[in-house]
């Protein structure tokens, strides 16, 4: 009997569900064919290369011979220094290793975790897959099987390595843990991934010689600067790397294309052998929870670094996680169990709205709802055991304080830090989403965005109090408009792309209609009609909107105007901090001319430092920037209203004035959004408030 924790099995699983599709074996011979072509191509190459270093050595010697003088020798030499440069150029790869390293992993062994060891091997057994080399723990919110690659992986064995990212593990049940890591191992449960490796490597190679070049060109100009003659063979040298380069990148655009087809049909195959262990059910589940969990992660790792600035640190950063993760769940009403919120496909795909599905040689992942329609096929369930998956481990706590300690590794030793709890964590996250929430009952309708209302007339408005409730005015459907604006601005920019070839395809799909390439501007005026008639949409919802609520009270209006005020004067600082940016931007990357440097920098401090420093002040006289709010910012302004900055002199840029400039024009914009969006949602809640006053008294005297 185990003593381990290990969820059920579907039972009665039919083998034929497990067999590769007809896609998949297509795909197959696809990659298979123009793997073959490759080695032909190189093969050939290789056998120019010695030819040619055979001539250039026999050319070389016969020159040197026949007229022994130091410049034949030189020229000798330069021509079977080509031969030779050619045929390393192309067996370089063969002694270089690829290292798949990240630097937040920590190795765990069996004896620290006999159950989770004992897991992964029954899972191994299920999967017929070879137990894992090593096994590591990481933070993210991932899980993935890896090894070092060098050329000769392509033909022998290596055993891989596991990867379970606790961001993970704290975000899901031991049933979805045991679907996860069954997807990868189902990767290797196949035949194809020996030709994934294979293809892998093979593209691996290939980019090496297009992209991985700076010791072959080091090498090139080290003895090219010792003669001039040495120095016009190195040219040659360089003119036929490139072509062959040019060669090359023909046939990685090729291998990679289909192999990026095939690697779809192997996620889809992988995700087949994880649903007969765990459950389909649980596949999707688990993918559902994990795109959540993952912006939840990604939100407590930016808020770790904001809490650095406070010369704060969290105790454990997966604390943080779920703290986001809940108050999410709250925020959207999704019911919790066992300490995690409920995630379903419907949710997570209710934020996916974008019609254009394009697949280009990248795209080797199938969306989730790819993957939900061909598991709904497979109809594989089981009941999830919703156990969490810290279940499988010990000495969790120890563990997950540790990997925290690791994302802190590069404070400075004896800094003096606050350590939170994640009580207090929890408490600062919803102090700090207070700030940003509006009303519920505009049911969304104001997030994410600001009003912009000109011109509204008084009359107008008396005359508009039209509807009777604030449920006609505050719609799900008015409340996602601004949503379908975004997505809609968002396929308008993909297309675009695909128009310019910035994304190379030639088909798509727009609203499951397949395009051309050639058909982009049909599908640009729809979108930008669409964009259009929605905006106006909403404007005149913002409208009416408006028109009611000053139909309570007229004092909506100062209210609105208030905002105006609040969201011109960030404006206007805004549109001076980026001309600050724009202008010392060009410094950061490097090759200008002293000329160029100094017209920048007389741009700088006659005219944008000016208008920048103007600004700041009026924002300390009108106490946006203050010290009980904005302590250190406050002094950094202080002290750079009185200094004379001068970022460049002695013919040396100033870095630490420079820094110092970006630091205070980037914080002061945030400061100054903080201050637009109070004054949004004062607005907001005061015609709220106005409202709800009247409706009050209205009952009252109906009463």
């Amino acid at each position: 009997m185990q003593n381990f924790a290990y969820p059920p099995t579907p039972q009665n699983v039919l083998p034929e569900k497990l067999q590769p599709s007809a896609a998949f074996k297509k795909q197959v011979a696809k990659v298979i064919v123009s793997i073959v072509w490759f080695f032909a191509v190189y093969l050939l190459l290789v056998v120019g290369a010695v030819l040619l270093a055979v001539g250039c050595c026999y050319l070389g010697v016969l020159i040197i011979a026949a007229m022994p003088k130091l410049i034949t020798l030189l020229a000798g030499l330069g021509l079977m220094a080509v031969g030779v440069s050619v045929i390393f150029f192309l067996i370089k790869f063969i002694f270089s290793v690829s290292k798949n390293e990240n630097p937040n992993r920590v190795q765990i062994t069996e004896q620290e975790q006999p159950e989770l060891f004992a897991f992964i091997r029954q899972l191994s057994k299920e999967t017929n897959t070879a137990f894992p080399k090593k096994i590591f723990v990481s933070p993210d919110v991932n899980a993935c099987v890896f090894y070092n690659s060098s050329f000769w992986s392509m033909f022998f064995p290596v055993r891989k390595n596991l990867e379970i990212g606790f961001g993970l593990v704290n975000s899901i049940n031991i049933s979805e843990l045991k679907a996860v890591i069954a997807h990868e191992f189902g990767h290797f449960s196949q035949r194809s991934m020996k030709l994934g490796s294979f293809t892998y490597n093979v593209n691996r190679i290939i980019y090496n010689m297009l992209y991985e070049n700076t010791g072959y060109g080091t090498f090139l100009n080290s003895w090219a600067s010792i003669d001039g003659v040495l120095s016009f063979f190195a040219a040659i040298t360089i003119k036929i790397a490139e072509g062959i380069q040019y060669i090359l990148r023909q046939m990685y655009k090729l291998i990679n294309k289909n192999y990026m087809s095939l690697s779809r049909e192997m996620e889809f195959h992988a995700d087949a052998v994880a649903a007969s262990v765990a459950g389909g059910n649980n596949v999707i589940s688990g993918l559902s929870r994990i795109e959540v969990a993952a912006g939840c992660y990604n939100t407590a790792v930016d808020n770790a670094d904001e809490l650095l600035k406070q010369k704060r640190c969290s105790a454990n950063i997966f604390d943080n996680q779920l703290a986001v993760f809940r108050n999410m769940a709250n925020r959207y009403k999704l019911p919790v169990r066992q300490g995690l919120p409920e995630v379903s496909f419907e949710f997570v795909h209710s934020f996916s709205k974008s019609r254009i599905n394009y697949k280009d040689q990248w795209a080797s992942h199938p969306e989730l709802a790819e993957r939900k329609a061909h598991l709904d096929k497979l109809d594989i369930q089981v009941l999830p055991d919703e156990t969490s998956a810290w279940v499988v481990f010990n000495n969790t706590m120890q563990l997950q304080e540790q990997l925290t300690q690791n994302l802190y590794r590069n404070i400075k030793n004896g800094e003096a830090m606050e350590k939170m709890d994640s009580g207090a964590y929890a408490e600062w996250y919803e102090n700090k989403n207070e700030l940003y929430r509006l009303p519920e009952v505009y049911n969304g309708y104001y997030d994410s965005r600001f009003v912009e209302l000109k011109d509204l007339e008084v009359d107008d408005a008396m005359n508009t109090r039209s509807l009777p409730s604030l449920e006609q005015l505050f719609t799900t459907e008015k409340a996602a408009l601004n949503s379908f604006i975004n997505n809609n601005e968002r396929d308008l920019q993909i297309v675009k792309a695909i128009k310019e070839k910035q994304i190379d395809v030639n088909s798509f799909d727009f609203d499951g209609q397949k395009f051309s390439a050639t058909d982009c501007d049909q599908v640009i005026a729809q979108l930008e009609q669409e964009i259009t008639s929605q905006k106006q949409e909403l404007q005149q919802a913002d409208k009416q909107a408006y028109c009611f609520f000053y139909g309570y009270n007229v004092q909506v209006k100062a209210d609105y105007a208030s905002f105006n005020q609040a969201s011109e004067k960030y404006q206007a600082y805004i549109t001076d901090a980026n001309a600050v940016i724009n202008c010392i931007q060009p410094f950061y990357y490097g090759q200008l001319q002293l000329e160029q440097i100094n017209g920048l920098i007389s741009e700088l401090k006659n005219k944008h430092e000016l208008r920048l420093k103007a600004r700041l002040k009026e924002l300390m006289e009108e106490g946006i920037i203050n010290k009980e709010q904005h302590s250190d910012l406050h002094n950094d302004v202080q002290v750079f209203l009185e200094k004379f900055y001068h970022y460049f002199m002695a013919n040396e840029f100033q870095n630490d004035e420079l820094n110092k400039l970006r630091q205070i024009t980037v914080e002061v914009a945030g400061v100054l959004y903080d201050y637009k969006f109070a004054a949004y949602k004062k607005m907001l809640e005061a015609q709220l408030a106005y409202y709800n006053a009247l409706s009050q008294n209205s009952l009252h005297n109906v009463a």
